[in-house]
């Protein structure tokens, strides 16, 4: 049976400094050659290359949300060709995407290792089992995030006062703040049902605070 695997497009500095954080059967990133391949159990079912890059797809959007949330990456990655293996290389189907360059901190110290992996393949594997991580890290997603994104990050955490009640904020009024200024922006055709605070944090410290509780929340299932 063919054996797939996807080659990774992205900044060679940036797959050296995250292969570490995926070495488990569900995700593993390393390096083939002179390129950088991704492989899964997940492909061992899959009966084309098309299937493959589907699947591989999926799998590599989760990582790439997963990399958003703990270290700001912007989509690090893409695929560029779905490979097929049966000793040696018998397909090889290219697919061409645009990467962005990022800057972020060290990948080994905030994805730390666990007895499972790390931290990063703990959450993929959390996502695949668990349908609350998968809506949470699509909420994250793996763009800058919006005023709507945080205030939807906000409710689907539970609003204020159960945020603070969990301990993943100390302030229930910084949460409301910032709730507040998300939906004030949420609404710009009718402001004036929607008010700012009185101090509205901005858009960056807003992003911070919600990677903060989600990082939090998903800390508690682990």
């Amino acid at each position: 049976m063919p054996h797939y695997a996807a080659a990774l497009k992205g900044e060679k500095n940036v797959l050296e400094d995250i292969a570490p954080c995926f070495n488990t059967a569900l995700s593993t990133i390393r390096r083939r050659d002179d390129e950088w391949i991704m492989e899964s159990s997940n492909f061992e079912q899959c009966q084309s290359v098309e299937e493959a890059y589907t699947v591989a797809n999926a799998l590599l959007r989760q990582i790439n949300q997963v990399l958003y949330l703990y270290l700001r990456l912007v989509s690090p990655f893409s695929i560029s060709s779905i490979m097929v293996f049966d000793g040696y290389i018998l397909v090889r189907r290219r697919m061409w995407a645009i990467i962005d360059f990022n800057a972020y901190g060290s990948a080994i110290k905030t994805l730390s290792p666990t007895a499972s992996g790390s931290l990063a393949t703990d959450v993929l594997s959390l996502a695949a089992s668990d349908p609350a991580v998968r809506e949470a890290l699509s909420l994250c997603g793996h763009e800058a995030l919006t005023w709507s994104r945080i205030y939807d990050i906000i409710e689907f955490l539970g609003g204020p006062s159960l945020i603070a009640e969990s301990g993943r904020s100390s302030k229930k009024k910084k949460t409301t703040r910032v709730k507040q200024t998300a939906n004030h922006y949420r609404h710009l055709g009718n402001p004036q049902n929607y008010k700012l605070p009185s101090n509205p944090p901005t858009l960056r410290a807003a992003s911070l605070f919600a990677f903060d509780i989600l990082q939090k929340w998903i800390a508690q299932k682990t």
